[in-house]
């Protein structure tokens, strides 16, 4: 019976030996990682991929899943979208409403800062529905499609604080989804 145990024993320890020599070697200098940063972080100047993950992680603390964007209008070019689940109301008095927009192109643009091509932009928007004006905040230039990839670049959008909506039509109709009737609160 001890001679069994001992069998065993060499057998396990054959098997740890063995599982340990073949551990992934270490990664060699110069080796390209993957390195994830919160949204509006510095991305280190060493990193050749990066994961970029949203700054404010949501209600719960919880990550969603991916945005889910609806036309705002079908036949625009380039296509116009908002993302339903961002909706977020700020205030009822006066009604303010928060949602991302995006621009989805078919050929991929050239940024003019950097050189490096993107394929789609995203802006958060804050809309004012009873003064009827929006405020952008910040522009995302996405290497993919759909708002995916790595963030190519995030150009300044100065100049664009209460503007009045009735100027862009993208505003217009975007006013006409997401703010209360009348752009007045819905409670009395």
């Amino acid at each position: 019976m001890i001679a069994r145990h001992a069998r065993s024993r060499l057998a396990l320890a054959a098997l740890v030996a063995a599982a340990w020599g073949s551990a992934a070697p270490a990664a060699q200098p110069g080796a390209c990682e993957t390195i994830t940063v919160r949204e509006g972080d510095p991305v280190p100047a060493n990193a050749c991929a990066v994961n970029v993950v949203p700054r404010d992680p949501g209600p719960a603390g919880m990550l969603f899943g991916g945005p889910e964007w609806v036309p705002l209008d079908p036949q625009a070019m380039p296509g116009v979208f908002y993302d339903s689940a961002s909706i977020k109301p700020l205030s009822e008095r006066p009604a303010v409403v928060a949602v991302t927009v995006a621009w989805f192109y078919a050929q991929p643009r050239i940024s003019e800062a950097n050189g490096q091509s993107y394929r789609s932009v995203t802006q958060p928007v804050t809309m004012n529905c009873s003064a009827n004006t929006y405020t952008v905040y910040r522009t995302l230039h996405y290497a993919g499609e759909n708002a995916t990839g790595s963030i190519v670049e995030s150009p300044p959008t100065a100049g664009i604080h209460d503007a009045p909506i009735a100027h862009d039509p993208v505003q217009r109709k975007l006013r006409g989804l997401v703010c209360p009737a009348g752009g007045k609160s819905t409670r009395k």
